[in-house]
């Protein structure tokens, strides 16, 4: 057993001459003490107080035989929270002197029981409840206990080194070095100090079910994000609706596996995890192989080459609000994917400081593969379609997928046998440029025939309206004759002849309706059509539905030619000569140089001019039409070029036939004064007399003079019609 022994001060080996006639001085001395009266000594019913412990613990230099000092500074004691508390309130078992050696160890628990109760379940619980021995770790010895303070950092070093360490130089760490009182510390994410738990935890407020929500105690704080400047104050918000804050893996991302648990750095700061050239390898603790393939292409290079804006995870996929790649706001959304791109790739000053192309965002939504993806298609070849997603090489490293030895096979994965005729033409075509002669001149070509006819229909149809207005209002004022006599009717087209009008009208607007949805999928006009069940595929049914319709018709047609009603109606549509006197005549008629119109025949250069134009156009559409519908076999037979000039003079074809149905056509049977608010000929397939007379003057006198004829014979149509 050991027993205290009084050590003189400044001796330091208890068994010196001098510490030996120490001890048998005072060993009379307490001789003296034992022979003295009675009230000199506590008795067993007298309390020992401090002033008692005093008597030895007051010493210096009182020691255990085992070494260790038994020293109590009395002022440090009173100044501590036990200052009040009687020595044998922590060390029970002293009830007379000299008390034995081994005292029990101090119960702390016995008068902080909440703090018991507390650490029990904690991650510094120890064996034998809430000994003195398992608190001094954090608070010190009982004489001069520390009470709890904010920090707890000095604390917490003691057993925890290298974390505090890390949080030192953390932007919590150094920002509580500044003096800010609102820093973070460990009290703040690891919770209370005697509750704290293993982060393995689930009740753990740093476990990573819990880790998101503790951080969003200051960076969910509106009010203390905008006192301290946070300069992303919605980023829990943010976190909660990504692919990784909804995520059901227990695995799944959260704050620490991006930022660090302790060594929390600014973005800005080299050593940083979200360092902008360091997010690749942060990401790629759980996506290595995603992360593999990125360094290896062409951004991965130029990023640890120094290249700071070398885009890397988070500018694709977002910092904090990461989407999955079905997610419908995603940025890496395959319909989303070249405008992602775009942010850098269309960028005037990263494309003149790193010598990229130009257009490369324009040529591809021009493309039939930028068009299905505007309206809303999933399917269709973005960008990393043809570049890949992680790996994208330039096409002059033949790894690339866009080289020119993988390009077909690159191709090939959504066309099938589409071959090496891909290599003889480039694949972002723009037409509006002279870098591709043959597109640019067609293109011109077009707009120049479109402005010409297009004009050159809105005048005639202009000076036409004008004319017919005055005739009106002449007629208004009673200086016109107007027309009496019983009305009149003739037979101006067909049951057959109306079939084929209304199946034409209706095919060519829903072709006219699907076209320009596939161009203009984000207009209000159609914009709804583009949003019909997975994009585009609806417009394309439709579509190509429709234009079955029109070729059917078509075809239709030239079987009706060779009846004898329809080889006398492509006679009476041939043009001769006699159209371009009319044409100039009624120049002169609509300008007012001339009084009186020319008087057509059946068919006048007007209703020539209508057929023939559809004829063109019919073939036209019909053929560049097949080429984009069949684009596998067209890319078998055919060099890519052909399929660039399809997709130019389907498009523009369409606008030239569109506008002038609706200059031409339209007007003639619709807004013509002499007609408003419509012909009714394409319903009921009569025109009146008056109507004949005036637009089809020659006609009239024709099958007037056809109707004088002998009595006996009878009329073709009935009473008061003729055909």
């Amino acid at each position: 057993m050991n027993r205290i022994l009084p050590r003189a001060p400044g001796t330091r080996h208890a068994h010196s001459p001098r510490a030996w006639r120490l001890r048998h001085w005072r060993l009379a001395l307490l001789g003296v003490l034992l022979a003295a009266p009675p009230l000199s000594r506590p008795s067993a019913a007298e309390p020992i107080t401090t002033e008692t412990c005093m008597g030895c613990h007051s010493d210096r230099g009182l020691a255990r035989d085992a070494g260790g000092s038994v020293h109590v500074d009395l002022a440090k004691l009173q100044r501590s929270p036990h200052g009040r508390l009687a020595c044998t309130t922590c060390h029970k078992g002293v009830t007379e002197l000299p008390h034995p050696a081994q005292l029990p160890s101090p119960q702390c628990g016995a008068c902080h029981q909440d703090a018991a109760g507390a650490i029990a379940s904690s991650a510094h619980r120890g064996a034998g409840g809430l000994r003195g021995t398992d608190c001094m770790g954090c608070h010190g010895t009982g004489h001069v206990v520390r009470r709890a303070v904010r920090t707890g950092i000095e604390a917490c070093a003691s057993c925890h080194a290298q974390e505090t360490a890390q949080y030192r130089t953390s932007v919590h760490g150094v920002a509580l070095s500044n003096g800010d009182p609102e820093a973070s510390t460990c009290r703040d994410c690891h919770g209370p100090f005697h509750s704290i738990r293993r982060h393995e935890d689930p009740l753990s407020p740093v476990s990573r079910a819990s880790l998101p929500k503790t951080c969003a105690h200051c960076h969910a704080n509106r009010a203390l994000t905008t006192r301290r400047k946070i300069t992303i104050p919605e980023a829990y918000a943010l976190y909660e609706k990504s692919t990784h804050g909804r995520s059901q893996d227990p695995r799944a991302a959260t704050c620490s596996d991006c930022h660090e648990s302790h060594d929390l750095r600014r973005a800005t700061d080299p050593a940083s995890s979200i360092y902008h050239a360091n997010v690749p390898r942060t990401c790629g603790r759980c996506h290595a192989k995603q992360s593999e393939a990125y360094m290896l292409g062409i951004h991965g290079q130029a990023l640890q080459r120094g290249v700071t804006a070398a885009p890397n995870c988070t500018d694709c996929h977002g910092e904090h609000l990461i989407r999955g790649p079905h997610d419908a706001d995603s940025p890496v959304l395959a319909s989303a994917v070249s405008t992602t791109c775009s942010h850098c790739h269309e960028a005037q000053g990263l494309r003149e400081t790193y010598g990229l192309p130009a257009g490369r965002l324009n040529t591809y939504q021009d493309s039939f593969h930028g068009l299905a993806a505007r309206g809303g298609s999933h399917a269709v070849a973005n960008c990393a379609s043809c570049h890949g997603y992680h790996d994208i090489l330039p096409s002059s490293d033949p790894r690339s997928a866009v080289s020119p030895r993988r390009l077909s096979e690159t191709c090939g994965k959504c066309h099938p046998g589409a071959g090496n005729r891909l290599k003889m033409g480039p694949v972002h075509v723009a037409a509006a440029t002279s870098d591709n002669p043959i597109l640019y001149y067609a293109r011109w070509g077009y707009l120049w025939l479109i402005f010409g006819t297009i004009g050159g229909m809105a005048l005639h149809q202009g000076l036409d309206f004008i004319r017919k207005l005055q005739r009106h209002w002449r007629r208004h004022r009673g200086q016109a004759e107007a027309h009496h006599g019983p009305l009149r009717w003739h037979v101006r087209m067909t049951g057959f002849e109306r079939l084929q009008h209304l199946l034409l009208l209706v095919s060519f607007f829903i072709l006219v309706g699907t076209g320009f949805a596939l161009k203009f999928p984000e207009s209000w006009l159609f914009s709804w059509l583009a949003r019909l069940e997975g994009g585009s595929a609806w417009r394309s049914i439709i579509h190509r539905a429709a234009a079955v319709v029109m070729i059917a018709t078509s075809l239709l047609h030239v079987g009706y030619l060779f009846t004898k009603r329809g080889r006398g109606t492509f006679a009476a549509l041939f043009p001769t000569l006699r159209d371009a006197r009319e044409l100039l005549a009624n120049l002169f008629y609509l300008a007012g140089l001339k009084r009186t119109p020319p008087a057509f025949d059946r068919f006048g250069y007007i209703e020539k001019a209508e057929y023939w134009a559809l004829v063109w156009g019919t073939v036209v559409m019909t053929t560049t039409g097949f080429v984009l519908w069949f684009e596998n076999q067209s890319l078998r037979w055919l060099p890519k070029w052909t399929i660039d000039l399809a997709t130019l003079v389907h498009y523009y074809e369409a606008w030239l036939a569109f506008l002038a149905i609706l200059v031409w056509h339209i007007y003639q049977n619709v807004l013509n004064p002499d007609v408003y608010p419509m012909s009714w000929t394409w319903v009921t397939g009569l025109i009146s007399d008056e109507q004949l007379q005036h637009e089809h003057a020659a006609e009239w006198l024709r099958l007037t003079a056809e109707e004088e004829v002998p009595a006996a014979e009878p009329a073709a149509t009935g009473p008061g019609m003729s055909s």
